[in-house]
């Protein structure tokens, strides 16, 4: 068979990341804090659009109607914009569906500004690790319940931007409707996090942290942190005294002292860093209804300033002038609608998990239902990766306190009676107790799947020793050994 050259025509479907989907994608990812930050830039850079307070300010003082002015002047958006596809923007699987056009294609090659003119929604808010993300990281490793895990966001967000806990355990207690030596026993594993020192309730407790981390805490030094009070007085006399430590000795105990950091997070906090705001509130009301909303204080609202193109476009002839505005509109037109389509599925979203942790609402966390990503998705009819996206970095603000989005989802198992409400994590959280609890009787997987039997939780030998390997727990004759 002779090989020669052939011209050939295939058919084939790809998904294209245009830039404005790239843009649309990153809106979704972007708690209210930083988006604002973003918004402003393009405010700054966009002559045609203008902040909807404003444009409300300028509506009073004219005595106009919100309707009367926000109703664009179909000439002008026929004359500078183009028809944008904006219903498949959060969803990456669009293109996917038969007969898809990609209908950003044609406006993406014609771009003069390239990836310049939206490079506000590409930036990123800070190369550095936040404390966020440590925070976020360092919870989801050490706390393998779901339960565990959402408790510990809510005790993140009274960390103070020196890195103390500022949080009442026992109104936290009644409010999360559970124990106090729960609380207590969580806040001692985030103690553990670093930076050292984090978590600490007072000074004391930062310093003796770091100590022990550095394996400085002796019975001297416990005795010195008794009497800080004293050492800010530079009564060295009396420290003498109560460490029972000479010269050289008390010398030493302050070096150590001054090696230490009072606020793990001074280093840490900049410009990029702040408190934990919520994008979303839930409000229970004296019927017992429950409504969701968006933190309308940090949502930026943006409208087209039509007044402004009214005023130029007469007297606009030059043919540069013209690609300019009809950019310009094009891009602040794609702005907006993002923007409201970004707080649609958000809402919806929440929305959703609402309706579905009721009783985590009314009861506390102990009623916390598995829900995986999946569930949200077919509900509402979404892809998952939106639902991944929309709850990533959002907090939502509820009367058992501030939790993440994330914190929600947590998958199911199965049990003897039928039931699937135990998550997986909480079986695991089951395991690990277990194992911590059982003393010199050291517990094959055999005798853990017969326990937990015992507790309705259907599950397989083989399952619990995936598990216990996930947990980086040694086998029964490792544990038996090492005893």
């Amino acid at each position: 068979m002779a090989v020669t050259p052939k011209l050939e025509i295939k058919q084939s479907q790809s998904l294209l990341m245009t830039p404005q989907l790239r843009q649309a994608i990153s809106l979704l990812q972007m708690n209210n804090l930083e988006l604002g930050e973003l918004v402003a830039k393009e405010l700054e850079s966009n002559p045609l659009l203008e902040k909807e307070d404003d444009h409300l300010d300028e509506l009073d003082s004219h005595q106009q109607t919100i309707d009367d002015y926000d109703t664009p002047s179909e000439p002008e958006e026929e004359q500078f914009a183009e028809d944008i596809d904006y219903e498949n923007a959060f969803d990456d699987s669009g293109s996917d569906r038969e007969g898809y056009e990609p209908s950003w294609q044609d406006r993406s090659t014609s771009h003069t500004g390239s990836d310049d003119e939206f490079d506000y929604l590409e930036q990123k808010v800070s190369a550095r690790e936040s404390v966020y993300d440590l925070l976020t990281s360092q919870i989801d490793s050490h706390f393998t319940n779901a339960k565990e895990r959402l408790i510990a966001s809510h005790l993140a967000a009274f960390l103070d931007r020196a890195g103390y806990f500022t949080g009442n355990l026992k109104e936290l207690s009644q409010k999360l409707k559970i124990s106090e030596n729960t609380l207590q026993k969580i806040l001692r594993t985030m103690q553990t996090f670093e930076p050292s020192g984090i978590f600490a309730t007072s000074l004391k407790e930062c310093l003796a942290i770091q100590l022990a981390d550095i394996n400085r805490l002796d019975d001297m030094m416990k005795i010195f942190l008794e009497h800080l009070p004293a050492l800010a007085e530079k009564n060295f006399a009396l420290l003498k005294k109560v460490c029972h430590a000479d010269d050289e000795d008390l010398a030493s105990l302050i070096a150590d002292i001054k090696s230490l950091n009072p606020k793990p997070l001074s280093n840490m906090l900049g410009e990029n860093n702040a408190y934990i705001i919520p994008d979303i509130f839930v409000r229970r009301d004296k019927w017992g209804t429950y409504t969701v909303s968006l933190n309308q204080d940090t949502l930026p609202k943006v409208l087209i300033n039509h007044e402004y193109i009214a005023a130029v476009q007469p007297s606009t002839t030059d043919k540069a002038t013209k690609k300019y505005l009809k950019e310009r509109l094009s891009s602040a037109s794609f702005l907006v609608k993002a923007l409201h389509q970004r707080a649609d599925t958000i809402l919806r979203i929440s929305e959703e998990i609402v309706r579905r942790q009721r009783d985590f609402l009314e009861y506390g966390v102990d009623h916390l239902k598995p829900m995986l990503l999946r569930d949200i998705a077919e509900t509402l009819e979404m892809n998952e990766s939106t639902v991944s996206r929309a709850s990533s970095h959002k907090y939502m603000h509820t009367p058992n306190g501030l939790f993440e989005l994330k914190y929600f989802f947590s998958t199911a198992a199965g049990m003897y009676n039928g039931d699937t409400q135990t998550s997986v994590t909480t079986i695991k959280h089951k395991i690990k107790q277990l194992i911590e609890n059982e003393g010199n009787n050291v517990l094959s997987d055999d005798a853990l799947v017969e326990l937990l039997a015992q507790q309705s939780i259907k599950i397989a030998r083989r399952t619990v020793a995936k598990y216990r390997d996930a947990m980086n727990i040694p086998t029964s004759a490792q544990r038996k050994k090492q005893k």
